[in-house]
């Protein structure tokens, strides 16, 4: 049975209850809160609702089969799936969209009006099932909206297939999935489409997680997932954690993760692709209560032209906001930065007294032959930031801007054919046999890159990692490598690495190489 109804938020309430969950119900659930701001005029903009009745839900039928089923309660293993649409649809046109033979059109009106689903559970309460929603307007990198943890999903609706790029979000329901399950399922349902990381269920990734609950109690009903048990389900998936601590004390010995450092992963790590998890303190909630949230995209101003400073800037710091999968919110939820420590989230949002939420530790899930973490390269960075300060600390017309990312090698690859660099350097960087993946440390002064170092992402922590180094100006390899020529003693006491001595030599032969080229192809 197909119902179509306006998109109204008293149509939404109707549309989100089930025989045990009536609308009064879920007009008071946080879900309902957010999808009626998220789907209205200021989000999405929905005009209809098309209700499918009798809906099977893989994910809820390996639920269902895994704990639902053998309560005494009859609970339907059918769901409901409703979609959204940004304009007003009769049964008619539906039925005429359905039997359109011009595939062309049909995609067309799919591709422009056809917003996603929620599947609604027949459970109590805890009702938002798997939930594909398109997301706010995407742009590039810098300036708009980046979204770097979505894929492509394919829906299946009435004989029709649908494209949508999302990433799946559900809600927790608190038996077979707390909120860590949740945050690393949705993890999963872009790590997944690698083909080298599992996409598991809520209670697949519980299971894995441990055998029993962190405080020794049984695993289901379901109380949560320490940091341990989150590790350990990432793990059994494929994947390996890498556990950013606190690095800022709060009153009261309070530990936190600062905003800048936040900033600063979240960019070292988007190019991966895999959404990063965050474990926050938020209002209303015990000490000692964490919750897990999932980040997979970012709002970020571009480069501008500032007056230089003495302490290292970063790319990051023009994060101004990210988006997050909040499991008792909703997908793509809007989180801002409040000075120093503290986050603007929807349970600052809507609590009484707008008390702030905070970070308190971060997970990076990435692939186990990355090895090379943020923090090695930070380390080799400081000393590279300090030799190009004392190189052109007369002559800065704006400020030194540092950018850490890991990426894939062919990824590198393809930015470096838009580069500014000769033709022959980029034929032969793009020839070159790469690790798979790479770290890349960007200088820019102002809004102009001035080199790229690259380092291999696979090697061992202690060793000569560099495999690459870019000068864009062309002056600048031969003032640079005369500059650290005469100051090379000085210079290996800048880095706190065990091979500085081999990173000032690399630095020394990459820039002799390089002013030797454009020598040449300057006579």
């Amino acid at each position: 049975m197909v119902k179509i109804i306006p998109y109204t938020p008293e149509n939404l309430a109707v549309a989100l209850s089930n025989d045990s969950t009536p609308p009064t119900v879920i007009k008071e659930k946080n879900h309902y809160k957010y999808l009626v701001h998220y789907l209205g005029e200021h989000g999405i903009k929905a005009k209809a609702i098309v209700i499918e009745d009798r809906y099977i839900s893989k994910d809820f039928l390996h639920d269902f089969a895994s704990y639902y089923a053998l309560c005494f309660e009859n609970f339907s293993k059918f769901c409901k799936r409703i979609h959204f649409f940004d304009k007003e649809i009769t049964e008619a046109e539906l039925d005429a969209l359905l039997l359109e033979e011009n595939e062309e059109m049909n995609a067309g009106f799919w591709m422009r009006h056809y917003l996603g689903f929620v599947v609604v559970k027949p459970i109590p309460v805890t009702v938002i099932g798997y939930t594909v929603l398109k997301t706010y307007e995407e742009g590039s990198a810098v300036g708009r909206r980046h979204f770097w943890g979505l894929r492509n999903y394919h829906v299946h609706i009435f004989g029709r297939k649908v494209q949508l790029k999302s990433l799946a979000f559900q809600e927790q329901d608190g038996v077979l999935a707390a909120c860590a399950t949740t945050a690393i399922w949705t993890m999963l349902n872009k790590a997944a489409t690698d083909y080298h990381t599992i996409l598991k269920t809520p209670a697949e990734i519980t299971s894995d997680a441990a055998k029993m609950s962190f405080d020794g109690s049984r695993l289901f009903p379901n109380k949560g997932l320490d940091l341990a048990q989150i590790c350990q389900a990432i793990f059994n998936s494929g994947l390996v954690s890498e556990v950013k601590k606190p690095d800022y004390v709060l009153r009261e010995k309070n530990r936190v993760i600062s905003n800048s450092y936040l900033r600063r992963i979240l960019r070292a790590y988007s190019p991966l692709g895999i959404p990063i998890i965050l474990i926050i303190k938020v209002p209303g909630n015990s000490p000692d209560a964490s919750h897990a949230i999932t980040v997979m995209g970012y709002r970020m101003t571009p480069l501008s032209n500032k007056k230089p400073r003495k302490d290292i800037r970063w790319l990051a710091d023009n994060i101004e906001r990210i988006y997050v999968h909040d499991d008792q919110w909703g997908p793509f939820a809007r989180v801002s930065f409040n000075g120093r420590f503290e986050l603007n989230t929807p349970w600052t949002q809507f609590h009484p007294g707008q008390l702030p939420t905070s970070v308190t530790n971060i997970i990076v899930p990435v692939y186990p032959k990355v090895r090379i973490a943020y923090e090695d390269i930070l380390e080799i960075v400081v000393g590279l930031a300090a030799i190009l300060r004392l190189l052109l600390a007369d002559s800065l017309v704006a400020d030194l801007v540092w950018d850490i990312s890991i990426n894939y090698s062919e990824e590198y690859k393809q930015q470096i054919r838009t580069e500014k660099i000769d033709a022959a350097t980029k034929l032969r960087l793009m020839k070159e046999s790469m690790p798979k993946y790479v770290w890349v440390a960007s200088a820019y002064i102002g809004t102009e890159k001035i080199m790229d170092f690259i380092f291999d992402a696979t090697h061992v922590r202690k060793g000569m990692i560099f495999t690459e180094v870019l000068c864009f100006p062309e002056e600048l390899p031969a003032i640079l490598l005369d500059h650290i020529q005469r100051n090379r003693e000085g210079f290996v006491k800048l880095f706190t690495h065990p091979a500085a001595i081999e990173y000032i030599d690399f630095l020394i032969h990459r820039l002799s190489a390089i002013t030797q080229v454009n020598t040449t192809m300057a006579n």
